[in-house]
């Protein structure tokens, strides 16, 4: 299949983190009958087994490292073709991705494919996948929407839960019980206020609320509030963890669900740059290999109802893809 119709075909795979076997089970028979040895490296993090993938040519060490996640955001949108522009969920973060690299390493017997679970989550499958599973590589280059740009730098990611508790009473009677729900909603007015950090390589540092719930009733007194939180950050996650609690109520508490610090690539020459603000796997593989940041399709279109990406970028896609291993090879 070429890059189009294999996108295509792993896009009508519905594969919303956690629920990513069916499409790896697909991706490692497609490349066995291509040839590679499969290695799958099991994950059972409930809902169901999930699989890292690894796939190399037999008697070969590789040199470079191809990888993407094999997750996509909820909900699943089956993939169409309408006038040369493929569209649907994951046809550009990261299936479109997966397939052009796959394309892409074809004739390369040095390059391997290191496909990964959970990226959109808390990258648990790169995590794993660096304690000896993945190979170590001279390079790796991970596949994220860059509208075909080399990322010069990367924000990190700091995902957190914020929960405050309370005491039920009638809400006539504020005095009777104590709001978690106001209480959180103090902390987050305090959080979104606050100036956090400012880098000139990285830019600003961002706070999005993803997701808020609370309470039992309209009349009633909240005794608990949770907030999701996902800041996008240019100095160390630890060091803003430490400025978050400072900031936060005595009564709510911080837990973090994955964390990672500000990245710095090193520049390959011949390619267009561009500094992104969203997380990767990356700061999670770094330990084996030089990290190189490339992918087709834009980051503003993921995520979205209305994810696209054109025919003419995605094998474009394979071309510099190839192009680029090359130049490390020093072919």
């Amino acid at each position: 299949m070429n890059v189009t119709e294999l996108t295509l075909k792993l896009c009508e795979i519905p594969s919303v983190t956690g629920e990513e076997q069916a499409v790896t089970t697909y991706v490692a028979a497609y490349l066995k009958q291509q040839g590679y040895e499969i290695k799958l490296q099991e994950l059972t993090s409930p809902p169901e087994k999930r699989c890292n993938l690894l796939a190399v040519r037999p008697g070969v060490i590789p040199k470079i490292l191809m990888t993407t996640h094999l997750d996509t955001v909820p909900p699943h949108i089956p993939a169409v073709l309408e006038s040369g522009i493929l569209k649907g969920r994951g046809v550009c973060d990261a299936k479109g991705i997966l397939a052009a690299m796959i394309c892409a390493a074809k004739n390369l017997p040095e390059v391997g494919l290191l496909f990964l679970v959970g990226e959109e989550t808390n990258s648990e499958g790169a995590k794993a996948a660096a304690q000896g599973f993945a190979p170590k590589v001279s390079y790796f280059i991970n596949g994220e929407p860059t509208d075909l740009k080399i990322a010069s730098a990367m924000k990190g990611a700091l995902a957190f839960e914020l929960e405050a508790s309370g005491k039920t009473g009638h809400s006539a009677y504020p005095e009777s019980g104590h709001s978690a729900i106001h209480q959180l909603t103090q902390d987050l007015h305090t959080l979104l206020n606050h100036a956090w950090p400012e880098n000139p390589e990285f830019g600003l540092t961002t706070l999005n609320i993803g997701k808020l719930e609370g309470g039992r009733a309209a009349n009633v007194i909240a005794d608990h509030a949770k907030a999701t939180c996902v800041m996008r950050t240019t100095i160390s996650h630890l060091e803003l963890e430490k400025q978050i609690i400072a900031l936060l109520s005595p009564r709510t508490k911080m837990r973090v669900l994955t964390a990672s610090s500000p990245i710095l690539f090193e520049g390959i020459p011949g390619f267009e740059t561009c500094v992104v603000r969203f997380g990767s796997d990356v700061p999670h593989l770094k330990s084996i290999g030089t990290p190189i940041l490339l992918g087709p399709g834009s980051i503003l279109v993921a995520h979205t109802a209305h994810e696209q990406i054109s025919v003419a970028e995605l094998e474009q896609s394979v071309q510099i893809y190839e192009k680029l291993c090359q130049q490390l090879l020093g072919n």
